[in-house]
């Protein structure tokens, strides 16, 4: 069995044999153009990767695209994986040859993650891969762009596609207004804002959570005119049309009673 498929299947066995036989553990897969070590994290085979640092593989060994094991685990969203390679001594600010690091890669937006995927022929589920791409984005010191005022703009605004984009890139559906726990959904249906709320519940949005005052989305959502105005004005909100407001709100109360 040769390095990479042993790799592949945690044959420490045939990893040993490699090793004696002078096989270079950092050499490149033909065709694949891959590191063991990547293999390894690739197949999410922890007892090869920590056989294979332990045994003199290179943390940094760069891949035919330049990038190196902790790339392959950002891309796929493998945390453990990465927290293991960084305990190794990782360099994290390496960068392929398109001038990505680990820390881009983690933060790379769904379609061209399933786009990447589907040439390389590697199977990924969103919701995994999100996760832990949220906790290699900790790990490296990065954060999403799109903190609570940056997707309040684009609630407030209704740029359903700008927020899709940002929901993508790593913001959190969930997210809160620091000063009234309100959450993107609840802002949603305060506003009366469709698209943004079914943008929002199809990216994870939890329609039970709850801001300060203990209301749901669904609460925002049946709230008379004027207490949408009243709330709207204490907190600086610019409110739409009430006519669209008030039309939104119905039909988001509906959506919401639909799947409570």
């Amino acid at each position: 069995m040769d390095i990479w498929q042993a790799s592949a299947e945690g044959a420490l066995a045939d990893l040993e044999a490699n090793k004696r036989a002078g096989v270079d553990l950092d050499g490149l897969m033909p065709g694949a153009q891959v590191t063991a070590l990547t293999v390894a994290v690739v197949t999410e085979q922890f007892g090869s990767v920590k056989w294979l640092l332990a045994n003199g593989a290179n943390v940094n060994a760069r891949n035919g695209n330049g990038g190196t094991a902790l790339a392959a685990a950002a891309f796929l969203g493998r945390d453990q994986m990465a927290k293991m390679l960084m305990g190794f001594g990782s360099d994290t600010s390496i960068r392929n040859h398109s001038g990505q690091s680990a820390l881009d890669i983690a933060m790379m937006d769904w379609a061209t993650t399933k786009e990447v995927a589907a040439t390389l022929r590697l199977p990924v589920n969103r919701a995994t891969v999100e996760a832990g791409r949220k906790e290699i984005v900790a790990m490296l010191g990065g954060a999403s762009p799109y903190g609570w005022d940056a997707l309040a703009e684009l609630i407030v605004g209704g740029n359903a596609a700008a927020l899709k984009v940002a929901l993508g890139k790593g913001a959190d559906p969930n997210a809160r207004d620091p000063r009234s726990g309100t959450t993107a959904l609840i802002l949603a249906a305060f506003l009366g804002r469709v698209d943004i709320a079914k943008v929002l519940l199809a990216a994870g949005a939890d329609l039970k959570a709850v801001n300060d005052d203990g209301s749901t989305a669904l609460t925002a959502a049946e709230l008379d005119w004027a207490t949408t105005e009243y709330i709207a004005s204490m907190f600086g909100i610019p409110i739409p049309d009430r006519d669209e407001v008030e039309k939104g709100k119905g039909e988001i109360a509906t959506m919401l009673r639909a799947k409570l």
